[in-house]
């Protein structure tokens, strides 16, 4: 089976723009506000 490439049309798979960190049970954004790109594929 093909499957469509994630965020494309028909895709069965989506991702966020970005993440939060999960600390205690909660998404909890940076305390600085400061995101970083992760360059891992």
């Amino acid at each position: 089976m093909v499957y469509a490439q994630p965020g494309t049309d028909g895709s069965i798979v989506t991702f966020a723009r970005r993440y939060d960190n999960f600390i205690d049970g909660d998404w909890v954004a940076p305390v600085e506000g400061r995101y970083f790109e992760n360059p891992t594929p």
